[in-house]
């Protein structure tokens, strides 16, 4: 299953029948997928580093990319920020905030430099900017370590099956450099869709129910 999801992405020409391929023909994969539609809608709006310059020079964020914690501030923004900004609250996700900031800041840095934490978080800012970044999620780059493992290295993929972080660099550049050797463009739509797939084959392995050949 592993290598067959990749090679068809690979040669994909065409997102939309692909992912209808691959759905078809694995119907767990499809199952994932359709599950995933409500939590996570495509995104179709963008955000860039002069917005977030905006945001910290009225006071919103500081230069680490923080929220500001005087909660008073936010009375003349509107419901649906004020809103937005409790669900973060109440998930505990506040100081997540600044990696996704960082990310967006960094849109047109190609290495990740000195980053060593929040890489999810910090490459979803860049997602945000249209600037044809990938998804990072924990799901997709369980997904291509195994690829990326020799097939009969099953001690490997167990190993990797079991493990819930993937906080590494330079698995996160090289997933990068396969995503920009595809045939499709890095538009955020087939990004989209390409993260779909791989977050669903991803949880699959993640289940123990995947095998890395054709």
């Amino acid at each position: 299953m592993v290598d067959d999801i990749f090679k068809e992405i690979k040669k994909a020409t065409s997102i939309e029948k692909t992912e209808k391929l691959i759905c078809n023909r694995y119907p767990e994969i499809h199952e994932i997928i359709e599950k995933s539609k409500t939590s996570y809608p495509r995104i179709d709006f963008s955000l860039i580093p002069k917005e977030i310059q905006e945001l910290t020079k009225y006071g919103f964020l500081d230069e680490e990319g923080n929220l500001f914690d005087d909660t008073s501030k936010y009375n003349c923004l509107c419901p649906l920020t004020r809103l937005l900004y409790s669900i973060v609250w109440k998930n505990g996700d506040l100081k997540k905030i600044k990696h996704i900031v960082q990310g967006i800041k960094a849109a047109n840095i190609k290495e990740l430099c000195e980053k060593k934490d929040g890489l999810v978080f910090y490459n979803f800012g860049k997602f945000l900017t249209k600037t044809g970044h990938p998804i990072i999620d924990q799901h997709v780059l369980r997904a291509f370590a195994v690829f990326k493992t020799k097939e009969n290295d099953c001690e490997k993929i167990e190993k990797l099956r079991k493990k819930n972080t993937f906080n590494c660099p330079s698995l996160i550049e090289c997933y990068k450099k396969w995503i920009q050797s595809l045939k499709l463009d890095n538009s955020n739509k087939n990004l989209y869709r390409i993260d779909k797939l791989l977050f669903a084959l991803g949880k699959t392995i993640k289940k123990g129910k995947h095998t890395n050949s054709p």
